[in-house]
C-alpha cells in the first residue's frame, strides 16, 4: 500500500489555493509549501527499472 500512496502523491496535482479559504493556517502553510515547489520528480515512465539486454550465442 505503501507503494500506491507514493505513486499518487507524485502524480497529485498541485493544489488550488484558492480553495482553502477558513482552512486552518498549517494545511494552508502545507499547500503553499506544495504549490511554490518546483515541477514534479518525472512521469511513471522515468520509473522504469527494465533494460533490454543484448543476448547473443556463442
Amino acid at each position: 500500500m505503501a507503494v500506491n500512496e507514493t505513486v499518487i502523491a507524485m502524480l497529485r496535482p498541485k493544489p488550488d489555493l484558492k480553495l482553502l479559504t477558513g482552512e486552518p493556517a498549517e494545511a494552508v502553510d502545507a499547500a503553499r509549501a506544495v504549490a511554490g515547489a518546483p515541477p514534479g520528480v518525472g512521469t511513471i515512465g522515468s520509473y522504469w527499472t527494465e533494460i533490454p539486454l543484448l543476448i547473443t550465442g556463442t
